[in-house]
């Protein structure tokens, strides 16, 4: 995905979740459990529950590993955005209670819907 792809995809991907109430901060830095400060492109916010997406910027399976990473140590759930992915990375954290989704970058409605799952189940789980 080039520089291009990713800006217009966040502004499109933002202005949606902004018209569904959303809080979004960009470039958002946050200190894991560890001491490490990571940062996501974008976390997203309602009612005290948030969940992270990052645009890919390397290979796919690279990102995912990075994503399980942030996610365990910062407990927040992830989404990866990608031009493109294999089925069968999706296959690897299936089932293993780590809250990262991998989509391609032409779902937009697909990831708001997923974003709107995620802050949902929070809530409930509170």
């Amino acid at each position: 995905m080039s520089k291009l792809d990713i800006k217009h995809l966040k502004e499109l991907l933002v202005s949606k979740l902004l018209s569904k109430g959303f809080t979004i901060k960009e470039s958002y830095k946050v200190k894991g459990f560890s001491g490490v400060t990571h940062e996501f492109d974008l976390l997203i916010i309602k009612e005290n529950n948030c969940c992270a997406v990052n645009f890919c910027k390397t290979e796919v399976a690279i990102e995912l590993i990075k994503a399980v990473a942030l996610y365990l140590d910062t407990k927040i759930p992830q989404i990866i955005v990608c031009k493109e992915f294999k089925k069968n990375l999706v296959k690897m954290i299936e089932g293993s209670g780590i809250k990262v989704s991998i989509f391609s970058h032409s779902d937009v409605d697909e990831i708001v819907e997923k974003i709107m799952l995620i802050l949902e189940n929070q809530r409930k789980t509170r």
